[in-house]
This record gives structure tokens, C-alpha cells and sequence, in this order.
């Protein structure tokens, strides 16, 4: 067992905090605006739509969980399995956690363990490690979209390695953040928390392959 929680630390360190923690240094609210900066931002045609802010909910929508982001950054197909991700590691959810990851990569990721067993090791680590209560996700945000190759490498390999015939179409890595509750109304940002701990962002893989959305991490 104890073989297991270390195994299972180390994805989480592949699914949750897998890049620098720098660009958190000025994340330090505990209040998180939804709202992106547009500041210095540039339409050379005069149409800013690409860089508006889009919400995709529950109540309208194909999501477990409230998620934003730009055009700009996710398709509305992408965002939906980065919200499926997440709230699979708040609600425990086996259903959206196989529902979101590609099946070659999980299978290879979880090495015989079960998706239960691996997000209650998940929800542990982040209760135990980052936010220090019980938890669950009210919103995510697509915050950034990753460019240049070093930022697929990693994501390359592990498709490689658990499923060297699939070729993607499409490649995106996402920063992304989560809001929980705070017990009062408002909500927190795990971005925050994980700032203060000097730890690394959020970052997650969407890679299209045969016209679908998967999650690689």
C-alpha cells in the first residue's frame, strides 16, 4: 500500500503540478476574479471575440463543473474534458475521471491499481497537502494555453509510450485553476494556496486523436 501512495504522489505531481510556480507569484487573493486581464491585448481587425471570456455550466451545458476560458485557448469540446477532469478529482468521480483520460494512457498511469483507489489518494493529497480541509471544486478556469514544443514533450512521451500508434490532430496544454468554497459564500483559489506552499501550477494536456477530446497527464 504504502508502494501505492508513492506512486500515486508522483501522478499527482504529472496531473496537477507539473511546471513552474512562477507565474503564481502574483496570484496571492483568495478572491479569484473570473474575469481575464485584456489589457495589452491586440485584435489587428478590431474583433476581440477570440479573446472574450466563455462559460460553459451545468445547467446549459454538457459539464459536471462551471469552467471559463477564451476562444482563444480551448474549444468548447476541450474545456468540457478539462472540467470533467477536475471534478473527478474533487467528487471522486470513477465515471469522469475514465470518462475524460485517454484509456490507453489511464490504464498505464493507474499500472493495475483501480481509478478508485487512485483518486482517493488524489483527493487526499490535496486535502492534506494544499488546501488542508475537505474540499470540492465550484469552478474551473482555463487561464493560459501553452506554446512551443518543450511544452508537449512531456504529454508526447506518455502518449508514446502507452499508445505508440495514436497520432493526435490537435495538441493544447492548458494552466489552469480551481475555486472551492470557503464556507461563507466566497471562494478560494487552489492557485493561491498553491503559491503560498511554493508549489507549481495547474497544468493539464488536451490532445485530439480520431476527432475526439482526451485528457493526457
Amino acid at each position: 500500500m504504502k508502494g501505492y501512495i508513492r506512486k500515486a504522489a508522483a501522478f499527482l505531481a504529472a496531473a496537477l503540478v507539473a511546471v513552474s510556480a512562477a507565474g503564481c507569484a502574483d496570484k496571492k487573493e483568495d478572491e479569484h476574479d473570473h474575469g481575464h486581464n485584456m489589457a495589452g491585448v491586440s485584435a489587428p481587425d478590431g474583433d476581440y471575440s477570440d479573446y472574450a471570456e466563455k462559460e460553459l455550466k451545468p445547467e446549459s451545458s454538457e459539464v459536471p463543473v462551471f469552467i471559463t476560458f477564451r476562444s482563444s485557448f480551448a474549444e468548447d469540446e476541450e474545456a468540457v474534458k478539462v472540467a470533467e477532469f477536475y471534478y473527478a478529482m474533487s467528487e471522486k468521480s470513477v465515471e469522469y475521471l475514465e470518462k475524460s483520460v485517454q484509456p490507453d494512457v489511464l490504464k498505464m498511469k493507474l499500472d493495475s491499481s483501480t481509478s478508485a483507489d487512485y483518486l482517493n489518494v488524489q483527493y487526499d493529497f490535496i486535502k492534506d497537502s494544499v488546501i488542508g480541509s475537505d474540499f470540492k471544486f465550484t469552478a474551473v478556469t482555463i487561464d493560459d494555453s501553452m506554446t512551443g514544443e518543450d511544452a508537449f514533450n512531456y504529454y508526447d512521451s506518455l502518449l508514446a509510450k502507452a499508445a505508440p500508434d495514436l497520432k493526435p490532430t490537435s495538441k493544447k496544454v492548458f494552466k489552469v485553476n480551481c475555486l472551492y468554497d470557503k464556507g461563507d459564500g466566497g471562494q478560494l483559489s487552489i492557485a493561491a494556496r498553491l503559491s503560498e506552499k511554493g508549489m507549481n501550477e495547474l497544468e493539464v494536456a488536451v490532445y485530439t486523436i480520431d476527432g475526439k477530446p482526451y485528457i493526457i497527464f
